[in-house]
């Protein structure tokens, strides 16, 4: 798929970042990746996948889950029953249609042709029943008592054919017959029959001599009396042979060939019984179960300090993430995060984004209202104004962030208010993405990339409130329909993220029912979001 060259960071094992190059050829990633600009959203992408690829890889070593496959395996049978369900059906309404004795094309047509004066006793009562049918009158035509074939035909007719033909016949038979009387007659010297009686007296003298001589000759050559005769010189070759194949097979003798193989068997039998044994230490099998043993220890002794590597290593992060999320710096880095999401979100969509953690607002000495993102002014709404509060805090209630997010519309005279908990400080109970009136409450975790689109979704969702209460007038009142209906649905598919939440506690037994209902929700809030903003679109163009 690719090659793979890794940098460790100048601080050793108390970073937790490492760099990696990647060179991709595999054709499927290299079109996945093509997809996303070249940056920040193709980093973001392939980290996601090999995090992903990741856990794929851990889980693979696990069993295979035996109710899915049974249940694929019935949801197979299922649809290949169906699928025969269905054609046997359809055979049958074509085999009725044609068949069925009482409706059926087939016997209503046979019926038809078959019946008592039916189409078949018609025709047959048309062209051969009668004197005045088609055949009786082609017959009389041709054969009758007034036909010409009958005149000519007729005996008593001189000129007829019969008599012509019974003249030609008798004179034909009486040449042939005076031709063959005279051959076979043995008053002539030249006839048939007188040179026949020549010849078999001639060759029959002849014969007698010749069948003599072969008799004579095959006998002399079957003979086993005479030495040089044909019979005697097989009979003495087999013998010969039969004698070099017995001594060839004979254990007696030293040089025959099945003792020379019997020596050879014995020697090769001794050579591999002594380089296969563990008796002999110098032997090919033992240096082997030793340099096996040798390996085997070393791998276990490099996999034993690897795996007490690692686990010093993640302990040691797991260490620094706690005391870092304890820490009131960590509180701040949280902060930071999410405002440079933020304004990497707000660029993205055209708009404008301000941190004023620092700065006053409209209500005197106050600071509430950490980020502000103000509609650009090509959008449905310019200058709507969103307030966004981020808080890493676990003394933070519901009801506590709902109240500041209140006070932080007022300060930065915003028309929607924007709470972002993180993962490990947010009330227990609360939902990853909710809306309470002009306010919207989310909960994003700035090290999982996964809970981005979380993130993402309640932007979207605070960009259409304010351009919701922006637009007034009756034309745009679809346009507000379908966003309404979008905040509602993207509200909705949030609170069963929490459901996973539920189901992360026991991942080997609800594993695949986190997995499928993650990626619908995740599809869902996708296709809602893009949703949104066509129907913000249209409404900015209406406007």
């Amino acid at each position: 798929m690719g090659t793979l060259e890794m940098e460790n960071s100048n601080e050793g094992l108390d970073s937790v970042a490492m760099t990696v190059k990647l060179r991709v050829t595999e054709p499927e990633v290299l079109v996945e990746l093509s997809n996303y600009e070249e940056g920040p959203e193709r980093e973001h992408f392939a980290l996601n996948a090999l995090r992903v690829g990741v856990l794929a890889i851990q889980q693979a070593g696990g069993v295979l889950d035996a109710a899915t496959l049974r249940n694929e395996g019935e949801r197979i049978l299922g649809e290949l029953e169906r699928q025969i369900r269905q054609r046997t059906d359809q055979i049958s309404s074509t085999l009725k249609h044609y068949f069925d004795p009482m409706h059926g094309d087939f016997p209503r047509r046979l019926k038809q042709l078959l019946e008592q004066d039916g189409e078949l006793e018609s025709f047959l009562k048309k062209h051969l029943k009668g004197d005045s049918s088609t055949l009786a009158q082609t017959l009389l035509n041709h054969v009758g008592e007034g036909s010409p074939l009958l005149q000519k035909l007729s005996p008593e007719r001189n000129d007829g054919i019969l008599a012509a033909l019974q003249k030609v016949v008798e004179e034909a038979l009486k040449v042939q017959r005076e031709r063959i009387l005279s051959e076979f007659t043995l008053d002539r010297e030249d006839s048939a029959l007188a040179r026949l009686l020549s010849e078999l007296t001639d060759s029959n003298g002849e014969l007698r001599d010749d069948l003599k001589e072969d008799f004579e000759c095959i006998k002399s050559e079957f003979s086993l009396d005479n030495d040089d005769s044909a019979l005697s010189r097989l009979v003495s070759r087999v013998e010969r042979a039969q004698r070099i194949i017995s001594d060839e097979f004979s254990t007696e003798n030293e040089d025959s060939a099945l003792s020379r193989l019997s020596k050879l068997l014995e020697s090769t039998h001794e050579t591999v019984e002594a380089k296969l044994t563990l008796d002999d230490e110098d032997s090919p099998l033992s240096r082997l179960r030793r340099e096996m043993l040798k390996v085997i220890d070393e791998l276990r002794k490099s996999n034993t300090d690897f795996q007490g590597e690692v686990r010093s290593i993640l302990e040691s992060l797991q260490a620094r993430k706690e005391e870092s999320r304890r820490s009131v710096r960590h509180g701040v880095n949280f902060e930071e995060e999410a405002g440079a999401f933020l304004q990497r979100e707000a660029q993205r969509l055209e708009d404008i984004y301000e941190a004023t953690g620092n700065t006053t607002g409209r209500i005197a000495r106050s600071k509430v209202g950490d980020h502000v993102i103000t509609l650009g002014p090509d959008s449905a709404a310019p200058q709507g104004r969103i307030v966004i509060e981020t808080k890493q805090s676990k003394s933070y209630s519901l009801a506590k962030a709902l109240a500041e997010i209140s006070e932080a519309r007022d300060n930065r005279k915003a028309e929607v208010g924007l709470f972002i908990f993180s993962c490990t400080a947010a009330p227990e109970g609360v939902q990853p993405l909710a809306r309470y009136g002009q306010d919207v409450v989310v909960v994003w975790d700035s090290e999982d990339p996964d809970t981005d689109f979380l993130l993402k979704a309640a932007i979207s969702l605070c960009r259409a409130m304010v351009i919701r209460s922006a637009a007034e007038d009756k034309a745009s009142e679809m346009g507000l329909t379908e966003i309404e209906e979008a905040i509602l649905r993207i509200t909705k598919d949030a609170e069963g993220l929490s459901e996973i939440s539920s189901w992360a506690s026991t991942v080997e037994r609800n594993g695949k029912k986190i997995r499928d209902k993650a990626e619908r929700l995740q599809a869902d809030l996708e296709q809602q979001v893009s949703r949104l903003e066509d129907s913000l679109s249209s409404l900015k163009s209406s406007l």
